[in-house]
């Protein structure tokens, strides 16, 4: 009986150090290259194609695309928003239909660092796209509304 099929076998071609993303530290690589090579009891026999490359951390042997390669420390850690703006954020639908108006919390928003676009796409998260004016001082409100803030006339 002949026992034969395909496996994937990897060829280091590079080594090198790059910031492994499952340590979390600078760790050594290899640079490998994996082909598939027709087997005959188990043994690799013919190449038959490439597979394509790959960087696998000497450490926890994660393979991973080659341009981690390319990372050699810590990625910087992505910007947060000051916790008066977060606190702003999640608030923002409580305070409108509480009776806030929305041109305020928009100035507040973007006072606090928001860009205007981005104050109003919270508002509008918040409360919807339906709004009431006040006839009388000309503020928008959340539905929900049904007295001014600012001069107390009936929406």
């Amino acid at each position: 009986m002949i026992i034969f099929g395909t496996k994937v076998r990897g060829r280091k071609t590079g080594e090198g150090d790059f910031y492994c993303p499952r340590c979390q530290a600078t760790r050594r690589y290899h640079y490998k290259e994996a082909r598939q090579f027709f087997t005959l009891y188990f043994i690799p026999v013919i190449p038959l194609r490439r597979m394509g490359e790959y960087v696998e951390c000497q450490t926890c042997k994660t393979a991973f695309e080659p341009q981690a390669r390319l990372q050699r420390t810590r990625p910087a850690p992505a910007p947060s928003l000051p916790d008066d703006l977060v606190m702003m954020i999640n608030s923002a639908k409580t305070r409108l239909e509480r009776g806030y108006p929305v041109e305020y919390m928009v100035r507040d928003l973007t006072a606090a660092g928001l860009e205007r676009s981005a104050a109003h796409g919270v508002v509008a998260g918040a409360i919807g796209a339906g709004r009431k004016v006040c006839k009388a001082c000309g503020l928008t409100y959340a539905l929900s509304v049904y007295t001014c803030s600012e001069c107390g006339k009936p929406l």
